[in-house]
């Protein structure tokens, strides 16, 4: 068996549209894709098989992320990363004098730290990956 070696990324269709444009990504069914979830996004060193059964060894150097809409050239052939969805729980914290907001926000912290998740804070909202749904409870 075969495997073709990527070692670096040739750009993002998201950020290069001329990329997006020479590459003829728009067209579909014309490329291989390469599905990975949020966890393998941050790998160096993994070895998965894309859409089309190329199998890809993937051998980036440390400090280098993947990113939704990645190239990965080879010789003959580009590939492009897509993230798998997961499933998101977003926390709005609505200002209430009867509860301290500082406890509040350090015991959210603490649970969601302790699941070591990624988060995203923007106008307010904490939003962060769930495993399960019975996660869901925990936040209610």
């Amino acid at each position: 068996m075969i495997v073709l070696t990527v070692t670096s990324i040739a750009g993002n269709i998201f950020q290069n549209k001329e990329l997006d444009v020479k590459l003829g990504v728009k067209k579909d069914g014309m490329y291989e894709t390469l599905k990975l979830s949020r966890i393998e996004l941050e790998k160096i060193r993994f070895r998965k098989t894309t859409n089309m059964g190329t199998d890809i060894g993937l051998a980036l150097s440390p400090g280098s992320r993947l990113h939704h809409g990645d190239v990965l050239m080879t010789q003959d052939r580009f590939i492009v990363v897509e993230q798998v969805p997961e499933k998101v729980i977003s926390i709005s914290i609505k200002k209430n004098h009867s509860h301290d907001m500082v406890e509040l926000l350090v015991l959210i912290g603490h649970i969601i730290g302790n699941r070591h998740r990624a988060i995203s804070i923007e106008n307010g909202v904490i939003s962060f990956p769930i495993q399960a749904d019975s996660e869901v409870d925990l936040f209610k």
